[in-house]
C-alpha cells in the first residue's frame, strides 16, 4: 500500500475529477451508498437523524471538502431527496422535516466548501507558479548548455587558433620583404612558418613558379614532403583555375593524391608566382574559414612582395605616396574584390590654425597596427585602415571625438577645424577611389 502510494498510482486513482458530471454522479453514489449503510446497521432511523451525533452530515461535508462548496450544496440536496424518499417508504412517516438538522448540515457545508474552494485557488496558484518557475529553469538550462558548449568551442578555438586575420597581416607587413627579381618567393620559410602558426599547416611546401611552370625544387618546406607530383589533378585545377583548390571539393572519387590542399600565389595583375601544396593538416582544418584565412595570406603576400602594374599606376599619379601604402592598397583593393576583408580610407583636412596641425599630429601618431599614414601636404593626412568595415570606422569616429573632449574640450573633428571625409573601399579600381576621396577633399 505505501509502494502504491509512494509511486503515485493510489493518489491519482483517489484525486478528486476535473469532469463536473463525475463529481456529481459521485456525490449520488456517496449518498445513495450512506444511506444504505444506514439502513443496514440502524434500519429504524437510517440517517441517524436520532443519534447523539448525525453521521449523515459527513457526507455532504467530505463532499464539499473534495469538490468545493457548490457540489456540497449538491450533496446537501440529495440528502434531503434520501429523506424524503425514505419518509415515503414509511420510515420517517411519523416525523417532521428535520429543519434544525438540515440548516447545521448546510451551514457547515458551507463553510466546509469555502475552505476548500480558497484552498484550490491557492493550490492552484502555487502549481501554476511553479510550472512557470519550472519552464524558466527548463529554458534556462537550455541556454546555460548552449552558453556553455559555446564557451568550450571558443576556448577550443582559442587553443587551436588563438590568432585572428589582423594579427596574421600584421605579422606579414612586419617580414623583412624586399621586392627582387632574382629571388622567388623571398622569405618563404618566413611565410611558410606563418601559414603553419595560423592554418594549422603539418607537411606543406612552397614552390617558385615561373612562366605557369612549376620548379621542382622547393623554396621552403614545412615537414617531411614527398617529390613535386605535377601531375597531380589537384594542382592541376588550382593551376588552371587559379583557385585554393582542397580534397573535399575533388569531384573525381578516385583521387589518391598526396596533396589535401593546392593553392597557387598570384597578384592583382594574375601573374601566378609560386604554389602551396599542403600534404597534411589536422581534418578539422580542412574548413571554409581557415582555407579562406590561407588565400587571405597567400594573396597578400603576393601583391606585397610583387607590386603589380596597379601599384606602379598609384605611384605615378601621386608620387609623394608611400610604396608601402601603396602596394598595401593594391592588395586589400583585390582582397575586398573577393569579399574577404574590408578596408576604409579617411582623409583629415586641418584648418590653419595651430590647434588643428596638432591635432592631425596626434593622429598620425595614435595609428592602429595595421594602418598606414600619408601625408599628402602639411594639413592633410589620409589613413588607410585594413580589417575596418562601417562599425568599425563609426566607432574609431566615436573614439577620437571622445578623445577631443577630454583633451581640447572640443566636442567634434569640424568644431576643432578638422574636416573629415571617408570612403569605404568597394570593387571598383583602387586608383579610382582613392581619386574620388582626395577629389571629394579638395585636394
Amino acid at each position: 500500500m505505501l509502494e502504491q502510494v509512494a509511486n503515485g498510482k493510489l493518489t491519482k486513482w483517489l484525486a478528486p475529477s476535473m469532469r463536473v458530471g463525475w463529481s456529481m454522479v459521485e456525490t449520488v453514489l456517496l449518498t445513495a451508498a450512506a444511506v444504505g449503510i444506514g439502513l443496514w446497521l440502524r434500519p429504524e432511523d437510517p440517517m441517524t437523524l436520532d443519534a447523539d451525533f448525525r453521521w449523515i452530515l459527513l457526507v455532504p461535508l467530505v463532499i464539499a471538502m473534495r469538490y468545493g462548496g457548490l457540489v456540497g450544496v449538491w450533496a446537501m440536496l440529495c440528502l434531503i431527496g434520501c429523506w424524503y424518499v425514505l419518509k415515503t417508504s414509511g420510515l420517517y412517516a411519523q416525523q417532521s422535516f428535520p429543519e434544525g438538522a438540515m440548516l447545521g448540515g448546510l451551514v457547515f457545508t458551507l463553510v466546509a466548501g469555502e475552505f476548500s474552494d480558497l484552498w484550490r485557488v491557492r493550490l492552484m496558484r502555487a502549481d501554476s507558479a511553479a510550472s512557470y518557475s519550472l519552464e524558466r529553469l527548463k529554458n534556462l538550462t537550455q541556454r546555460f548548455v548552449l552558453l556553455r558548449l559555446s564557451h568550450d568551442r571558443l576556448e577550443e578555438n582559442l587553443l587551436t587558433k588563438p590568432y585572428t586575420v589582423r594579427d596574421a597581416l600584421f605579422r606579414l607587413r612586419s617580414l623583412a620583404l624586399e621586392e627582387s627579381s632574382d629571388t622567388a618567393l623571398p622569405a618563404g620559410d618566413d611565410l611558410l612558418g606563418i601559414l603553419a602558426e595560423y592554418c594549422q599547416l603539418q607537411r606543406a611546401a612552397l614552390y617558385p613558379c615561373r612562366d605557369g611552370v612549376i620548379d621542382d625544387r622547393p623554396v621552403a618546406v614545412l615537414g617531411e614532403n614527398r617529390p613535386l607530383e605535377k601531375d597531380n589533378s589537384l594542382l592541376a585545377y588550382a593551376m588552371e583555375n587559379q583557385l585554393l583548390a582542397h580534397v573535399q571539393q575533388e569531384k573525381e572519387e578516385s583521387y589518391h593524391g598526396a596533396y589535401l590542399v593546392a593553392a597557387p600565389i598570384s597578384n592583382s595583375a594574375g601573374k601566378i608566382i609560386g604554389v602551396l601544396v599542403v600534404e597534411r593538416m589536422p581534418f578539422l582544418s580542412v574548413n571554409f574559414e581557415n582555407l579562406q584565412l590561407l588565400s587571405v595570406l597567400l594573396n597578400f603576400y603576393a601583391d606585397v612582395v610583387y607590386a603589380g602594374k596597379d601599384t606602379h599606376l598609384l605611384l605615378e599619379r601621386w608620387s609623394a605616396l608611400p610604396f608601402q601604402m601603396a602596394r598595401e592598397l593594391v592588395a586589400l583593393g583585390r582582397l575586398r574584390e573577393e569579399g574577404k576583408v574590408e578596408t576604409s580610407l579617411t582623409l583629415f583636412l586641418a584648418d590653419d590654425s595651430e590647434q588643428a596641425g596638432l591635432i592631425l599630429d596626434a593622429l598620425a601618431r595614435g595609428l592602429r597596427s595595421l594602418d598606414l599614414a600619408w601625408w599628402v601636404s602639411d594639413r592633410t593626412l589620409l589613413i588607410m585602415m585594413p580589417m575596418t568595415g562601417v562599425s568599425g570606422l563609426e566607432g574609431y569616429v566615436l573614439r577620437t571625438e571622445q578623445w577631443l573632449q577630454d583633451e581640447f574640450a572640443f566636442m567634434s573633428l569640424r568644431q576643432a577645424g578638422v574636416r573629415f571625409f571617408y570612403r569605404h573601399m568597394d570593387t571598383r579600381s583602387t586608383e579610382v577611389q582613392l581619386a574620388e576621396l582626395l577629389e571629394a577633399g579638395g585636394v
